[in-house]
């Protein structure tokens, strides 16, 4: 009895810290704390502990179920390309945009990042992103050579195909054969190419191991907290998400 009780008062506390805390990254422990809560609070053990919780929970719900966007059309995810992945990939390179102060040339996520297969159309609360990005993975940059470009599509289109972001447009002509092209540019050797992705994916994740070591510029975003963004941002402009079919990735039958 006394260890559970130590637990609960443990939790307690953890919960009061974190919301005296007026970081901005402090929600990143919110769905997990609001999982552990619920557990506690169906043993229906040390009512008084329990009572002391409740109002934490409640305000933890309170802060998933906030709406704070809409959608024009179910988001999808789907290889090689999709409605979720191009909003997503979109989403990454338009924050990372605004902290630089400047253009890059792409955004990637990768497939097995995005964690449910779709945003239904209408209302985006602040809870479905976390169950799209419940994992606290950030965005980097990385500096690629067009070399390391084609490599780096080669896996992605590989592996079935990710989200990539707007500026990008992938054909696979043949088997070995891709055609690229960013900004409607074909990749020019000796030019650096900015790149934003999941750090995950820059140390190696995902079996992008060519990609471990190389230089990265952390930006301290996490890419849950850059989706939440841009929906408040699309929001703020009297603006629904909107999202459709590109032709980003496009694949041949080979």
């Amino acid at each position: 009895m006394y260890v559970n009780f130590k637990g609960k008062f443990i939790l307690l506390i953890a919960i009061i810290c974190l919301f005296s805390c007026r970081s901005v990254n402090y929600l990143s422990s919110i769905e997990a704390s609001k999982q552990s809560l619920n557990a506690e609070l169906e043993t229906g053990e040390d009512a008084t502990i329990n009572a002391m919780i409740q109002p934490y929970k409640i305000k933890l719900d309170e802060q998933m179920n906030q709406v704070i966007g809409e959608t024009s059309t179910d988001l999808k995810k789907k290889r090689p390309e999709s409605t979720l992945g191009n909003w997503m990939a979109d989403a990454i390179q338009r924050q990372t945009e605004k902290q630089l102060g400047k253009p890059i040339a792409f955004a990637i996520q990768n497939y097995g990042g995005i964690r449910i297969p779709q945003i239904k159309k209408g209302k985006i609360t602040r809870g479905m992103i976390y169950e799209l990005m419940p994992f606290d993975n950030m965005i980097v940059i990385l500096s690629l050579n067009s070399a390391e470009v084609q490599e780096l599509m080669q896996h992605i289109i590989t592996g079935g195909g990710w989200p990539v972001s707007r500026g990008i447009k992938v054909t696979q002509s043949d088997a070995k054969t891709l055609d690229i092209q960013i900004n409607g540019v074909a990749l020019e050797k000796g030019k650096l190419y900015q790149v934003a992705l999941p750090d995950y994916v820059a140390n190696g994740g995902s079996d992008a191991g060519f990609l471990r070591g190389k230089p990265q510029q952390a930006l301290s975003l996490f890419i849950r907290d850059v989706l939440i963004a841009d929906v408040e941002a699309h929001t703020a402009n009297q603006q629904v998400i909107e999202s459709k079919i590109e032709g980003r990735i496009v694949l041949t039958k080979n």
